[in-house]
C-alpha cells in the first residue's frame, strides 16, 4: 500500500516536472538555462575533486585485480568523467557560454551526460560483469555512488540528470543479474526503486531551484520596473521623494528636491528635514509627528525659497528596523503654492470686499465678537454705520466707474482715519463700517465721529470733476459682552437713519427710544398690510371754501386710518410708511375709486379733490384707475382735482410730465400742494399749466404777525393770478388769516375756521355757517391759542 502511494507520487512528480519544462515560454527559458549553466560549472568543481579519491580507488581495484584491456577502459572512463567536469568548471568561470546558444549548450550537456553514463559503465559496470573486481560492498556502494553523483551532476538539467542516472542503473542491473543470476532480482529492483527516487528527488529540487529563480528574476524585473517608474516619477512629475536618516536629516537628495528648495545638494543633505520649512503651527504639527512616530499625510507647510513664501504639502511615514525603533523617514513632497494662493484668494474673497480691500460684514462681524470677548471693566466697544450722502446721484450723474472710485477713495480714508487696532469695513453698497474697540470715555466718540466726517468729507477729483463727498453716521456702543455683533449694528443703522433724517453729514448716537420708534413702524407696516383688507380705511372730506361767497365749491379727500387697538391714525403717521412699503399704491387707488364714488352723490357744482404721492406717479394703474374711476362714478371729468407736490415733478419728471398731461388731457383738474415749502421753482410753473396752487399752511399761520409771508402770498397770488391759475391758501384758522390771503388775491381758502373734516354723508346740501353765527361765539381766552378755540368751537 505505501509503495503504490510512493510511486504514485513519484509518477505526479515527474509529470509535473516534464509540464514545467515544457510549458516554460522563452525567457523563463533562457533565464532557467542562464542559472542551470552557472549551477553546472559550480557542481563540476565539487565533482572534480571528488573523483580524485573515487579514480584512486579504481585505479587500485583494477591495477590489482583487472586484466589489462579493463584496466585501460577503465582508466579511459575515469579520465573522460574528470576531463568533462574539469572542462565544465572551466567554461562557468571564463563565462563561455553565449547566451545565444543556450539550447545548444543544453543539448550539448545532455549528450556529456550520456558520455560520462558510459564512462561510469566502462570504470564500473563492465568489470562487474565479467569478473574483474570483486562484487562486495564496497562495489556496490561504489556503483550507488555512481548513480548519486551523475544525477547530482546534471540535476540542474532534467533531461541530463535522468540520463546520468538511467544509464548507471541498467548497465549496473545487468551486472548484479549477470554476477548473482535471479537471485539479483532483489537487488535490481531495490537499484531502480532509488534510481527513480534519486531522480525525483533531483527534479523536486530542479523544480524549486527554477521556482526560486523565475522569482528573484520576477522580483528583480519588478524592481527594476518600479525603480524605472520612481525615476521617471522623480524626473516628469510635480512631486518629488525625500529620504532621512535615523536622525531626521536628508540623505540622497535629488536634483529636483534641491531645485525645489532653492539649495545645492550638498547643503541640502544633512539639514533636518523640520529646518526647510518656516516657524509656524504647520511646523510645530510636523515636528510632533515626528516626535510620535506618526504617519504624516498631506501636510501643507511654509518654505521660503530664495526669499519667496511656497508651500509644499508632504506625506510621509517612518520605516522601521527589526527592533520597532524609528529608523528613517521616507515620503514625498509637492508644491502647490499656486493652489495655495488660490485658496487663499478665494478665502479672501470670502472675507474682504473686493472693491475697496476692506473686510466685508461676514470678517467684521467676526472682529467684533472677538472685540466684544476682550471687552474689561468700563471700556467700550463703539460700532460706527457710515453711508455716503447722495451717492445715488454720483452714479446717476457720473456713471458707476466713478461710483466705484468713489466708494474706494471712502474706503481708504475710512482705513486711514482709525486706529491699528480697529477695523473698517465695507458692508454693501455705500454703507460702511467702523468698529472701535476699548474706547476708555464714550463721550469723546461725537467728536472722533466728526474728525472721521471731515476726513473723508475732503473733496474727491474723479475724471477732471471736483465731487463734494459727505457721509453720515450712526453710531452704537456698548460696554456689555453679551451683547452681538449683529445687535450693534442693527442700533447704529438706526442711529444712522436718524442721521439721514436729520439733514445728512450728521452723527447720530443710538438711544432706546430710536429702537422702538422703528418696531413702531415696523408693527404698523404689518398692520397696513392686512388694513384694506380689513377695510379700516376712512375718508373723510374738508371744504374748499370761495373766498367771495364764503361757499364750499368742492372737499378735499382725506384719508383715516381706524386702527382696531390704537383708534383713529392720522395721516402723517402711517402715510410715509405707505410711501416706504409700496403699500400706498393700492390704498391711492382705493382713495381715487372711493371719493369718485362718493362725490356722485353731491351736488354737479361740488368737485373732490385728491393727493397723489411720487410712488403712485410710478404705478402703470394711475391712469387706468383714474379713468375707470370716473366711468364707474359716472361724473364729469373736471369735478376730479388731484394735488401732487413738488416731489413729484422733481423726480423723473420727464415721464411723470408726460402722465401729468395725459390726466389732464381728460379733463382732470392738477393742483401744485404745498407751494413755497420746496424748491418753488418757477420754471414748475412754466412747464406745465397747473390749475390750482395751494399755498403752504406755514405762510398762513403767520401771515398776520409776519410782513414777509403776507409779502410772499401777494407775490404768489399775483403770480397765479397772472398765469390763468386760481390761488388757494390752506389752513385758515381765524378770522385775521382769512382777512390777510383775501387782501393778498387768494380765491380759495381751506382750514377749520369753516369745517373740520367730516364725513360724506354730511356733505350733501351742507351749506357753511354764515360769518355773523361765527362772530356771536363766545370770545377766545388769553391763555388759548388762535387754533385751538377755533377746533374748540367747530368741534
Amino acid at each position: 500500500m505505501i509503495a503504490n502511494v510512493m510511486l504514485q507520487r513519484l509518477f505526479d512528480i515527474h509529470k509535473e516536472f516534464w509540464s514545467f519544462d515544457a510549458a516554460s515560454d522563452p525567457r523563463t527559458k533562457e533565464l532557467i538555462a542562464r542559472q542551470q549553466l552557472r549551477l553546472i560549472g559550480d557542481v563540476s568543481r565539487i565533482v572534480s575533486f571528488i573523483m580524485i579519491p573515487v579514480a584512486i580507488y579504481m585505479i587500485v581495484n583494477l591495477y590489482i585485480f583487472a586484466s589489462r584491456p579493463f584496466l585501460a577502459a577503465g582508466l579511459f572512463g575515469l579520465a573522460v568523467v574528470i576531463f568533462i567536469s574539469a572542462r565544465n568548471f572551466r567554461r562557468q568561470k571564463r563565462q563561455v557560454f553565449d547566451i545565444r546558444y543556450f539550447d545548444a549548450a543544453i543539448s550539448l550537456l545532455c549528450v556529456e551526460s550520456v558520455i560520462v553514463a558510459l564512462a561510469v559503465t566502462l570504470s564500473i559496470a563492465f568489470p562487474l560483469a565479467f569478473g574483474q573486481i570483486p562484487f562486495n560492498e564496497n562495489s556496490v556502494i561504489l556503483a550507488l555512488g555512481s548513480i548519486i553523483i551523475g544525477g547530482f551532476t546534471y540535476g540542474s538539467i532534467p533531461r541530463a540528470q535522468t540520463y546520468a542516472i538511467a544509464i548507471p542503473t541498467v548497465t549496473l542491473s545487468i551486472s548484479f543479474l549477470v554476477i548473482k543470476g535471479a537471485s539479483g532480482i532483489q537487488s535490481v529492483s531495490l537499484l531502480f526503486f532509488f534510481a527513480v527516487a534519486i531522480d525525483s528527488i533531483y527534479r523536486l529540487f530542479f523544480f524549486n531551484f527554477a521556482k526560486r529563480h523565475i522569482y528573484a528574476a520576477e522580483q528583480k524585473e519588478a524592481a527594476e520596473t518600479v525603480k524605472l517608474l520612481l525615476n521617471d516619477y522623480a524626473e516628469q512629475s510635480s512631486d518629488w521623494l525625500w529620504e532621512t536618516d535615523t536622525d531626521k536629516r536628508i540623505v540622497r537628495a535629488s536634483n529636483r528636491f534641491a531645485t525645489a528648495a532653492g539649495l545645492p545638494i550638498g547643503d541640502l543633505n544633512g539639514t533636518h528635514i523640520v529646518d526647510l520649512f518656516s516657524e509656524g503651527e504647520a511646523r510645530q504639527t510636523l515636528l510632533r509627528l515626528i516626535g510620535e512616530g506618526k504617519p504624516i499625510r498631506d501636510l501643507v507647510l511654509p518654505i521660503s525659497v530664495a526669499g519667496e513664501d511656497r508651500w509644499w504639502r508632504i506625506s510621509c511615514r517612518v520605516m522601521c528596523a527589526l527592533d520597532g525603533r524609528s529608523k528613517a523617514l521616507r515620503g514625498a513632497a509637492t508644491d502647490i503654492t499656486n493652489e495655495q494662493r488660490a485658496k487663499d484668494q478665494i478665502a479672501r474673497l470670502a472675507h474682504y470686499d473686493s472693491l475697496t480691500d476692506l473686510p466685508n460684514r461676514s470678517l467684521f462681524n467676526e472682529s467684533m465678537e472677538r472685540s466684544l470677548a476682550r471687552l474689561q471693566g468700563d471700556q467700550s466697544l463703539a460700532v460706527l454705520y457710515v453711508d455716503i450722502d447722495r451717492f445715488k446721484a454720483i452714479n446717476d450723474t457720473m456713471g458707476h466707474s466713478a461710483g466705484d472710485r468713489v466708494l474706494q477713495a471712502v474706503g481708504h480714508r475710512l482705513a486711514a482715519a482709525i486706529g491699528t487696532g480697529d477695523i473698517a469695513a465695507r458692508l454693501s453698497g455705500d454703507e460702511f463700517a467702523v468698529c472701535l474697540s476699548c474706547i476708555e470715555n464714550s463721550e469723546d466718540l461725537a467728536d472722533i465721529a466728526a474728525a472721521i466726517i471731515g476726513q473723508v468729507s475732503e473733496p474727491l477729483k474723479v475724471d477732471g470733476h471736483n465731487i463734494a463727498l459727505g457721509i453720515s453716521i450712526g453710531i452704537a456702543v456698548t460696554t456689555d459682552q453679551s451683547d452681538s455683533a449683529e445687535d450693534l449694528l442693527q442700533r447704529a443703522d438706526i442711529a444712522l437713519y436718524r442721521s439721514k433724517e436729520n439733514g445728512r453729514g450728521r452723527v447720530t448716537i443710538f438711544e432706546p427710544h430710536m429702537l422702538q420708534s422703528l418696531q413702531d413702524w415696523r408693527s404698523m407696516e404689518l398692520d397696513l398690510q392686512s388694513a384694506l383688507k380689513r377695510r379700516e380705511f376712512e375718508l373723510l372730506y374738508q371744504p374748499l371754501i370761495d373766498i367771495e361767497t364764503e361757499q364750499p365749491i368742492g372737499y378735499e379727500a382725506l384719508v383715516r386710518w381706524n386702527h382696531p387697538t390704537r383708534g383713529v391714525i392720522m395721516p402723517d403717521e402711517f402715510i410715509p410708511v405707505a410711501e416706504a412699503t409700496g403699500i400706498i399704491i393700492p390704498l391711492g387707488e382705493w382713495v381715487i375709486r372711493s371719493a369718485l364714488h362718493e362725490a356722485r352723490n353731491w351736488p354737479d357744482h361740488l368737485s373732490v379733490a385728491v393727493n397723489l404721492s411720487p410712488t403712485q406717479m410710478r404705478s402703470p394703474n394711475l391712469l387706468p384707475t383714474i379713468i375707470h374711476g370716473l366711468a364707474s362714478a359716472g361724473i364729469e371729468t373736471d369735478r376730479l382735482e388731484l394735488e401732487i407736490t413738488e416731489t413729484v415733478i422733481m423726480s423723473n419728471n420727464e415721464s411723470n410730465f408726460d402722465l401729468l398731461n395725459k390726466i389732464h388731457s381728460l379733463g382732470v383738474k392738477i393742483a401744485l400742494d404745498d407751494f413755497g415749502t420746496g424748491y418753488s421753482s418757477l420754471n414748475y410753473l412754466r412747464s406745465f399749466p397747473f390749475d390750482k396752487i395751494k399755498i403752504d399752511r406755514c405762510f398762513v399761520e403767520e401771515v398776520v404777525s409776519r410782513e414777509d409771508c403776507q409779502a410772499i402770498i401777494r407775490a404768489v397770488a399775483g403770480l397765479a393770478t397772472s398765469l390763468g391759475m386760481v390761488t388757494t391758501a390752506e389752513g385758515i384758522e381765524c378770522e385775521e388769516q382769512l382777512a390777510q390771503v383775501k387782501r393778498a388775491g387768494c380765491k380759495l381758502v381751506q382750514g377749520h375756521l369753516f369745517s373740520r373734516a367730516i364725513p360724506a354723508h354730511e356733505i350733501a346740501g351742507r351749506v357753511v355757517k354764515s360769518r355773523p353765527e361765527l362772530a356771536d361765539m363766545d370770545p377766545m381766552p388769553e391763555s388759548e391759542t388762535t387754533l385751538d378755540y377755533t377746533r374748540r368751537r367747530i368741534g
